[in-house]
């Protein structure tokens, strides 16, 4: 007997929690292998072409590529690991769906199913059993390894980067901060809207499904699919207008990062206080920071949407239902799923 878990990172980790520690390790692993590229640039320049030193030359770009071609066998380990986790959730959310909504109905509303009464909300199941776990499905395979590869990036970054010229990593660090104050304040309303859309859907579904098929066919849209589809529509353009405002202002943040480590890094150059290959490891790192920054928004809107959503996907449960009282949850069978639960 097991409750229904009331936060989405629960759910995941019980259908998923021994997939999630090999995606961590993977992630773990792939960390340290993040400032490397960049030192070899360093030292190409610095040590191989600037003395001249053909055979140094040679083996720091074999170091390079060897550096390359480990880290990209990683992530394609850990991409094929999300991918496998995010199928599985979604099949397990499915099956949690049909238990929930359908297997443990209360007495109540089985008396009234029982009347002649219509108890169950099909177009909200339809909805739930496609788009949405898709969606939350979609979130679970980078739900931990997402945030921490991201992060970890930033800080592995940015630590070289300090390491090498405080002052221009603290230029970059500046120029970069903003966004972590921008981005909240959107998101916001980018899940306000998301989950008012999710919820339209559905009474779109429900619409449809209500209505006989006779009283449909053949004749122009009723006034009450008009007026969802409209909302849907509002709902959209409004989602998409912020959304569009707030990448903008990401992206001109981050433009602003290499424009600040050059300009200041040129003067130290010409001042001689720095070397070039100093201010190419730097700008090449400030586009290694832009990849994981822009991901780590990312992630941020993906967390709180699935939140979100999985609230929206319990509240969806029969009312009947104290989700305080354990409920047996369905079992997994078939090999495909083995080891998907505890």
């Amino acid at each position: 007997m097991r409750v229904m878990p009331q936060s989405v990172y629960r759910y995941i980790f019980r259908y998923s929690k021994w997939q999630q520690v090999v995606v961590i390790i993977l992630t773990l692993t792939l960390l340290p292998l993040a400032p490397v590229p960049l030192e070899l640039q360093r030292r190409l320049l610095d040590d191989a072409v600037a003395n001249k030193d053909v055979d140094l030359l040679i083996w720091l770009a074999m170091l390079y590529v060897a550096a390359l071609l480990v880290a990209s066998g990683l992530k394609l380990a850990m991409r094929i690991q999300r991918e496998l986790i995010s199928a599985r959730i979604v099949h397990a959310l499915r099956r949690s769906v049909y238990y929930h909504i359908y297997t443990v109905t209360p007495p109540s509303l089985l008396k009234a199913s029982a009347a002649g009464d219509d108890v169950v909300d099909e177009g909200a199941v339809v909805s739930m059993l496609s788009s949405e776990v898709e969606k939350l499905g979609g979130f679970a395979g980078a739900a931990i390894s997402g945030p921490l590869l991201q992060v970890g990036t930033l800080f592995v970054v940015l630590g070289y980067m300090f390491f090498i010229e405080p002052l221009v990593a603290s230029i970059a660090l500046a120029l970069y901060s903003p966004q972590f104050i921008i981005v909240p304040i959107f998101q916001a309303r980018l899940n306000r809207l998301a989950g008012e859309k999710a919820i339209t859907v559905r009474a779109l579904g429900n619409y449809i499904v209500d209505n006989a098929e006779p009283d449909l066919l053949n004749k122009p849209p009723p006034e009450g699919f008009t007026t969802l589809t409209d909302r849907i529509l509002r709902l959209r353009t409004r989602f998409l207008m912020t959304k569009n405002i707030m990448k903008t202002l990401n992206n001109l943040l981050i433009s602003l990062g290499p424009f600040g480590v050059i300009s200041y890094g040129g003067y130290l150059v010409i001042q001689g206080q720095a070397e070039v290959g100093v201010i190419l490891a730097f700008v090449s790192g400030l586009e290694r920071l832009g990849g994981p920054i822009r991901e780590l928004i990312g992630s941020y809107g993906s967390i709180t949407d699935a939140r979100m959503r999985y609230r929206i996907l319990l509240d969806s449960f029969p009312m009947g239902m104290d989700p305080e009282v354990p409920e047996p949850m369905p079992k997994m069978r078939g090999p495909e799923i083995q080891g998907a639960h505890t």
